[in-house]
């Protein structure tokens, strides 16, 4: 589908730009998630007639978000930190410290590298900016299209990235849908696979309170109910049974006591 009428405000063409907009964001986020970064959702906005979006000298736009935990480890006191994508201007990370009064022009650090740089590329900017977040990039901030002009040729350059298509329509957007959840689910298997048949294993001298224990427990019986994947649910069923008949049967268990490990092994 093309839109070669640069003043098209329909909604079939923001939904089409949020498709492949959040294609791009997921593809970016696949990357992330093979090295281990905790990303937990993205997002894509395709209206690039809005008005509101001046202020900013942007249109369209998409991120990707991590955990609290990792902003924190980042910004290392509270704040928001986070990857945005912007139409006009490619990537660029910011970080805001909690109450400093920044905005997010003012913080943040550019990539560069063209508008639609790979997602490895974008991998490897946010490596960098794990090493020094203040320094990473630049500040200037780079211009490769005009706001709010040739939609068509920014959908046409965001489609080799693949699409996002959750709507009833097949413009239509709705957000993430499964895809990103997918695509977390198989990189925490892929980890938990890894983990749980690494060689030269120690056991662990580690005190738990029943509570703890049981937290652990009900937090693993969440995994397995929620995960889009049968390959995670499977050993997160296995590993809360490992735990509980450890509890019970005491530390000589530890290598009795192995489901999750012969699962995961089988996998292997």
């Amino acid at each position: 589908m093309t839109y070669a009428n640069a003043e098209d405000c329909s909604p079939q063409l923001r939904g089409a730009l949020e498709a492949v907009i959040g294609g791009y964001m997921a593809a970016v986020a696949e990357v992330l998630l093979a090295e281990e970064i905790p990303v937990v959702s993205v997002s894509a906005y395709g209206d690039v007639h809005d008005p509101s979006q001046d202020d900013f000298e942007g249109d369209a736009e998409g991120s990707v978000e991590f955990t609290s935990a990792f902003g924190r480890a980042l910004l290392g006191d509270g704040g928001e930190a986070g990857l945005l994508w912007c139409g006009v201007s490619g990537w660029c990370f910011f970080r805001i410290p909690e109450g400093s009064g920044r905005s997010l022009l003012d913080s943040a650090r550019w990539m560069g590298s063209g508008l639609t740089p790979e997602p490895v590329r974008v991998a490897a900017f946010l490596s960098e900016v794990r090493l020094d977040p203040r320094e990473a990039g630049s500040a200037e901030r780079p211009f490769y299209r005009a706001p709010h002009s040739e939609p068509d040729i920014l959908l046409r350059r965001l489609e080799a990235f693949g699409a996002l298509d959750g709507g009833a329509e097949p413009w239509a957007w709705a957000g993430e849908g499964q895809a990103v959840a997918h695509l977390r689910s198989t990189a925490c298997r892929r980890r938990a696979v890894e983990a749980l048949t690494a060689a030269d294993q120690e056991i662990a001298e580690l005190a738990l309170h029943t509570g703890e224990l049981d937290a652990l427990a009900g937090l693993l019986a969440y995994a397995e109910g929620d995960t889009p994947d049968d390959g995670l649910r499977e050993p997160a069923r296995r590993l809360a049974r490992d735990l509980a008949l450890r509890a019970r049967d005491g530390v000589e268990s530890v290598d009795e006591r192995r489901e999750a490990f012969s699962y995961a092994e089988e996998q292997g």
